[in-house]
Parts: C-alpha cells; structure tokens; sequence
C-alpha cells in the first residue's frame, strides 16, 4: 500500500491551512463577543435606572391626575404604570452586598416598595372618599418619590464612574485585541500561502517532467529520458509506467520492424486461403441447398400418406400428415411473422409427433386463451423450447414426466410460456444462454439462444425471454410480447 498518496498530501495540507484560518477566525469571535459582553453589562444597569425614573414619573403623573379629578384615564395610566414600576423594583438587588451601588440599590427597593404601597392606599382613600387618609398617603408617596429620585441619581452617578473606569479598560482592550486580530490573521494568511505555494511546487514539479516526456512521445521522440520521480506517491508511480511505457514502446517498434516481411508472407498466403475458404463454403452451401428439395420431399411425404390410406393405415397415415404439415411450418421464411393460433397448431403437431415416440412416458398439456390467437409472433418459438424441455429437461425422467404449454394475455402482453417438470437448468448453463455465443455451447442451448435472438430482433428489443429455475420443479420459460401492434 503507498503511504504517501497525493490526496492524503492535499488533505492534510488542506487541513492544516484550514485550521490555520479557523483558528484565527475563532479567536477574533470570542474577543468580539467578549467586548460585546462588557459593552452590554457596562449600560445594563444604567438602562434599568433610566426606566425606573421613566416609570416613577408616569406612575406619579398618574396618581396626580386620578386625585385631582378623579378621572378613569388617570387611573388606567396609575395602574400599568405602577405595574411597570413594580416589574423595575423586582429587578433591583435586595441582598446586602459589600458594593456600594448594591447596597444603594437594596434600599432603593425597598423606598419604591413603600411608595408604591402609598400610591395604592391612597387611591383607596380616595374612592372612599377619605380626604384626610388619601391626602397622607399621598405625602408619604411624594417623600418616596423624592427619596427614590435622589437614589437613582446617587446610583446613576456611580455608574457613570464605573463606566468611564471600565470604558477606559474597554477602549484599551479593544485596541488590543483589533491589534492581535490583525496579527493573527496576517500570521495565517501569510502561513497557509506558504504551505500552499511549497506543496504546490513539491505536487507540480514531478508532474511537469512527466508532461514533457509525454509531449516528447507525442512528436515520435520515444528515447526522451524521464528522470526517476523520488517520491512513492501516484505520481511517482506515474513516471515509472510512463517510462516502462516508453521501453515498450522502444521494444514494439523494434519487432513490428523485424516482422513486416513475415507479415507481408502472411497476408499474402492468408488472402489464399480465404478465397479457398470462401470457394469452400459456396460449394457446401450449393450441396446443402441440393440435398433436399421441399417440393420433392413433400410429394415423397403425400405418396407414403395415400398408400398409408389405400393400405387401411390410419395411424401411419396420420404420422406423414402431421409430419408433412410440421415440415411445411418449419421451412418457411424465419423471419416471418404468424398467429399465436399457428404456433400453438404447430407445437400441436409436434406433440403428437412426440406422443408417438415416446408414448406414456411424457405427458404434454397446451393451454391457449382465445384473446392471445389473433395476436403475431415471430414463427418457431414454442417447438424448440418443447424439443428442449423434452431431450434436455426430462432425459433422466422415466416417467411421469410433465410439459405444460401456455399462452395468455397479461397487462397488454402475449405471454407464451412452456414449463417442465425435469430437473431444471443450472446457473451456469442459463448465464451460458443468456451470455455471449459459446462455440461448445450444446444443442438445446443453440435452441434457446436463437429463440432469444428472434424475440429481440422481431420485438425491437420490447420482447423478452425469462427463465424461472428449480431444482425439485424445472424450467420455466417464459415469452413476452407487445400484444397491440407495438412491433
């Protein structure tokens, strides 16, 4: 295994900048959120005093207006107005504390707590109409009142000089912190364009070499030497088949040199022995074509039939029948297309045919519904398939052997189907089927092969042949056509 891979190279290197970067990012965050943080505690407190004050004016205003003329307004004002106070007053330290403007604020609490309780007493004593009783609390407020302005300025005041105290910190450390974040990223730029640019260099500079040989190749220059690459990563291993390439190159050369004559004599005598070939074949095929005459072998065939007849020999008269109109099916034209009707009396035929050879040993059963007669297919699908079944399937089957062929309409498809109850086909011989031509591939495989060539080729390649295989249930395989005028 290399250890030293080129993307294991860019990845490190790549996560080395980026943490370089993050790491300057993350520090520049946290000082700005730090600053943040002190810029908001330094006029938290200051904002709380300003809403207090805001809040004892309007619930003083309030309660000025509802005892002077007693109107509903005033009093709406007084009560969400206290209420706000109120909320204010709960957020105001009430624990002794060795700070000076904690303690301020103790006591503060404590006055708006008494002024809010005269407030409400002498809203009551007014809608008691208790003159005297609302007239006393009300002074009472009024001192609360004052008592709590003079508070609030006295804490106000203390803040403000802690705030200058501490925005004088703060200004400094910002300027600290602005100073440092300019360094650090400055440091890491300035770091990851250095390890960028030195990997970059160590990444290139192998690969450069290997373009050079390669264009030197390119112009015919197969000698150009490509240094040996120091490094164990893809790209040495690059420069080392490349020049493994260039030496076989060299090497190719130099032998297709020294056999062009043989070459020459080769062709010469190859050319001879195809035009012999070809004188050959053309004489195999006039004997072929010569050696059996249909016309002739049907006249043969129809004489033996009449004299079957003449001789009271239904049975052998009815052989030369089906056997003549078997023949006749099968030479026509390959290519043709028929009815599923003519396919089925042809299988038909063929069946007979078998019943008379092998008598009770096989049992065969045709099943056709009638939507799927009318419909075209290409001639010579379910004999070989049936032949197949027959010497293949059931070969070791002495008896009870069963062949059950089909034809039905499925989901807009003619599906012709022929199932036997031998023992079945192997993986290896269907792969073999399926596969690329085999010149040892057996009969019944040829069978199979060119019922799945005239499928595709008659369909367009719509059709389909499939296979279901058993070991304890046979072969079944099935035939898939376009049924509405799809081919």
């Amino acid at each position: 295994m290399i250890l030293g891979t080129v993307r294991r190279k860019i990845i490190a290197n790549s996560t080395l900048v980026l943490l370089i970067i993050a790491s300057a990012t993350f520090y520049t965050g946290l000082a700005s959120s730090e600053l943040a943080r002190s810029v908001v505690i330094l006029f938290r407190d200051n904002l709380l005093m300003e809403d207090i004050r805001t809040a004892l004016d309007q619930t003083e205003t309030g309660l000025t207006g509802y005892l002077s003329n007693k109107s509903s307004d005033s009093l709406k004002d007084y009560i969400r107005y206290s209420t706000q106070l109120a909320e204010q007053t709960r957020k105001l330290n009430r624990e002794i504390r060795s700070n000076e403007s904690l303690l301020l604020q103790r006591d503060l609490a404590g006055i708006l707590d008494r002024y809010l309780e005269d407030t409400d007493a002498s809203v009551t004593a007014k809608r008691g109409r208790d003159v005297t009783g609302y007239t006393v609390r009300y002074e009472s407020s009024e001192r609360s009142a004052e008592l709590s302005r003079f508070l609030i300025t006295r804490i106000e005041g203390i803040f403000i000089a802690d705030s200058l105290k501490a925005f004088s910190g703060f200004n400094s450390r910002t300027s600290a912190v602005l100073a440092s974040n300019a360094v650090l990223v400055v440091a890491a730029t300035l770091m990851g364009l250095m390890v960028l640019v030195q990997f970059s260099y160590r990444l290139t500079g192998p690969l450069s070499k290997v373009a050079e040989a390669a264009r030197a190749v390119g112009r015919g220059e197969y000698d150009h030497e490509l240094p040996l690459s120091e490094t164990d990563d893809e790209i040495g291993t690059t420069a080392a088949a490349f020049s493994s390439m260039q030496e076989s190159i060299r090497q190719a050369f130099a032998e297709l040199r020294s056999k062009s004559e043989v070459e020459k004599r080769l062709m010469q005598e190859r050319v001879r022995v195809l035009d012999m070939d070809r004188k050959l074949k053309a004489a195999e095929l006039l004997a072929l074509q010569t050696q059996i005459n249909p016309h002739f072998l049907f006249n043969t065939l129809s004489a033996g039939m009449q004299l079957a007849q003449s001789e009271d020999a239904e049975r052998t008269g009815d052989f030369l029948e089906n056997l003549a109109a078997f023949i006749r099916y099968v030479l026509r034209p390959p290519s043709r297309l028929v009815l599923v009707a003519d396919e089925i009396e042809c299988v038909q035929r063929y069946i007979w045919l078998l019943r008379l050879r092998f008598g009770k040993r096989f049992d065969f059963e045709v099943s056709a519904e009638e939507a799927v007669l009318a419909i075209e297919t290409p001639a010579l699908l379910l004999q070989p398939l049936v032949e197949n079944a027959v010497t293949h399937g059931l070969k070791d089957c002495e008896e009870g052997g069963m062949v059950l062929v089909t034809a039905r309409l499925v989901d807009g498809e003619a599906v012709l189907s022929v199932e036997d109850s031998g023992q079945g086909m192997s993986n290896e011989e269907i792969a073999r089927v399926l596969g690329p031509e085999d010149k040892e591939l057996h009969e019944g495989g040829i069978g199979l092969r060119n019922v799945i060539r005239r499928v595709t080729l008659a369909t367009g390649g719509r059709g389909r042949v499939e296979f279901d295989n058993s070991a304890e249930q046979g072969t079944s395989i099935r035939i898939h056509l376009p049924a509405r005028g799809e081919r």
